[in-house]
């Protein structure tokens, strides 16, 4: 089945994946997706749908599981779902990992959470072969450290899935960006403006409330999510998935359950044009 738009350059290097060709580093550790859906967009497009209510309801009970009443853990799915660095860019519809990844991991955190230790490590194993972080994040939304174990999983599927400069990282621009990653980030950043608050602060929208009971889990949190562009050209798409749970828990946290609805329905309507990239 012929994809019905362009895929970004990421998407172009799960599909060569998916036809059973090398990729480049840190495609090559992304095995999982390519290998069940192959280049047939059906099966990206069932797992791209099926992502958000596994997104939301495993949000929803990893925030029950932290003390949070079942009204306000629904209100920290709902406003995680709406973070526009959640949703990706449309050159990653449905050709991505990030959003599957999130989905599998919060339920790896609601079970770390609850003690449910078992749980919590099968869906690490599960996320981690689907986006190699995912044990980063999976620690700090639990809090805890033994996610990262599951991080051993990360060089034996290197030994067994040899990073090659595919077709698309060969292009200039983007083998430059594979070869010199902090450099091309600084770069970008410094052009686009690193201090631009609609790139990096605005997509927050209602979730900037957990600024106002800043807990070491969510300093931390946000100090690995932003610390993420050193290396990536990329800004929302990036820390929004790894800050996004704890975020909008705190958020969540501070806002008096009267206005919670209200709180949902600004948070999710956006005001402007999101920036997903």
């Amino acid at each position: 089945m012929a994809l019905t738009v362009r895929p970004g350059p990421d998407a172009a290097r799960y599909l060569i994946a998916g036809r059973g060709d090398p990729v480049a580093f840190p495609f090559n550790l992304r095995w999982l997706l390519p290998t069940v859906c192959g280049t047939d967009l059906r099966r990206w497009w069932a797992v791209w749908f099926a992502s958000w209510p596994v997104l939301a309801s495993g949000a929803a009970v990893w925030a029950y599981q932290t003390g949070l009443g079942w009204w306000q853990a629904v209100a920290v799915a709902a406003l995680l779902v709406a973070l526009p660095g959640v949703l990706q860019p449309r050159s990653t519809w449905p050709v991505g990992v990030d959003l599957p990844a999130m989905a599998v991991a919060i339920w790896s955190a609601a079970a770390f959470t609850a003690g449910w230790w078992w749980a919590g490590v099968l869906f690490a194993v599960l996320a981690v072969t689907i986006k190699e972080h995912t044990p980063v994040w999976i620690a700090l939304w639990s809090w805890t450290v033994w996610p990262l174990a599951v991080l051993v999983v990360v060089p034996l599927v290197w030994l067994w899935r040899r990073p090659c400069i595919d077709e698309v990282t060969a292009m200039p621009l983007l083998r430059r960006v594979h070869d010199h990653p902090v450099r091309s980030a600084w770069e970008h950043h410094i052009k686009h403006g690193y201090r631009n608050a609609w790139v990096m602060v605005a997509p927050w929208g209602v979730g900037l409330a957990a600024l106002l009971a800043p807990s070491p889990q969510l300093v931390v949190t946000v100090l690995v999510a932003y610390a993420a562009l050193i290396v990536a050209t990329d800004t929302v798409r990036v820390y929004q998935p790894i800050a996004g749970p704890v975020v909008c828990l705190t958020a969540v946290g501070v806002i008096p359950v009267q206005w919670l609805l209200l709180a949902v329905v600004v948070h999710v309507v956006w005001w402007r044009d999101p920036v997903t990239g």
